[in-house]
């Protein structure tokens, strides 16, 4: 039997707005322009198979969620991040 489950992550609401578009650009990934040449990161939404529910909201799978955190703590960004709430479902 396998077990199948979403977690929500929202950006706490007093995160400072400088803050909050370094943690948008790493989920949804971002644009650059280098020597008028245009290169873009996919952003951890569409690598791990997230779900953007809203400007600060998002639903990662379970199994996706230490990686999530390892990558905004590496940039020290966890501290603005709150797990909301844990579904699963088992199902086969």
């Amino acid at each position: 039997m396998k077990c199948y489950g979403y977690a929500l992550i929202q950006v706490a609401r007093d995160t400072p707005r400088n803050v909050k578009m370094k943690i948008y650009r790493i989920m949804n990934g971002a644009v650059v322009t280098i020597k008028g040449r245009r290169y873009r990161s996919k952003g951890m939404v569409k690598d791990m198979k997230g779900i953007k529910i809203s400007g600060s909201l998002y639903m990662f799978p379970l199994e996706y969620i230490p990686i999530v955190l390892e990558k905004l703590s590496e940039k020290k960004l966890d501290s603005f991040i709150k797990i909301i709430e844990t579904c699963r479902c088992s199902c086969d």
